[in-house]
């Protein structure tokens, strides 16, 4: 893929976990699933770089009317132009990315959730939607294909929340269930100011915990027959597992710092991928 379209569409830079999960892919599977990353990218983007609500839901609107336009095959963002025609022969309907689009939405209103139940579906509705659509893109549309994919982008969601949780507090958003908060002692307050206490790496450590427990579930579902389409997923899953492990050896000092594996690893990982079993 040329530079200059990386550039000019935002597509995974060098450098990126995706931009190694799909290099082991054929270029014209792994532009789509780039293309597709780069919108999801830009949307979920949207509740952290604009500071004005109101603005905020424009955009989220403005992006809305483009996925539309897809129906008719004239949308007009570039980037849409071109995953059109990949969504299409993947018969991924417009609706599909219109219910991200109302996930991030969410987003946008609520910064608090009451209990698990009510995070993971949030995270189903988000990344594991998109986790889906990156399966139908690599032609796999199978029941069992799509609840792995589903399955791990929620898992991967949940390892970016711990990764990220000194990012959200900063913007005033805690993706961890008030009961949960309450369970390990942990005050709203005291991860709004990023206040790293033993009590909130506790809780991190609970979460990466959970995570990782997902990630192995997700792992049981992947079918053993989807070939190369299935190694974005492993290699990413690999990636994750990495990370939690580093988060662990740092003793879950998130709250002012954001961990992430060397180029070096993720390489290693999407080049390991291929004899998952």
């Amino acid at each position: 893929m040329p530079p200059e379209f990386q550039s000019d569409l935002g597509l995974a830079p060098r450098g990126t976990a995706w931009y190694y999960a799909t290099l082991n892919q054929p270029a014209a599977r792994r532009r789509n699933l780039l293309l597709l990353q780069a919108w999801w990218r830009a949307v979920r983007s949207i509740p952290y770089t604009v500071s004005e609500p109101s603005v905020a839901a424009a955009k989220l609107a403005w992006w809305e009317a483009q996925v539309r336009l897809c129906q008719d095959g004239r949308p007009d963002h570039p980037l849409l132009l071109q995953l059109q025609p990949a969504l299409q022969e993947a018969c991924v309907a417009p609706s599909a990315l219109v219910q991200v689009i109302t996930n991030v939405r969410t987003s946008l209103q609520q910064n608090r959730w009451l209990d698990w139940i009510g995070i993971e579906n949030h995270l189903d509705c988000g990344p594991g939607q998109v986790a889906r659509m990156s399966c139908q893109l690599a032609g796999q549309g199978t029941s069992a294909a799509l609840d792995w994919a589903a399955a791990l982008g929620v898992a991967l969601a949940q390892v970016a929340m711990v990764r990220d949780v000194g990012r959200d507090a900063r913007h005033g958003v805690i993706f961890f269930p008030v009961d949960e908060l309450a369970a390990l002692g942990v005050k709203a307050r005291q991860l709004l100011a990023c206040d790293d206490t033993p009590e909130v790496r506790a809780l991190l450590a609970h979460a990466a915990t959970r995570a990782q427990a997902a990630l192995a579930k997700a792992d049981t579902l992947r079918p053993r027959d989807m070939g190369q389409a299935a190694l974005p997923g492993v290699a990413l899953s690999r990636m994750a597992h990495a990370l939690l492990r580093e988060m662990e050896r740092d003793q879950y000092a998130l709250l002012n710092q954001r961990l992430s594996l060397t180029p070096t690893r993720m390489l290693w990982a999407a080049w390991t991928a291929q004899w998952a079993r």
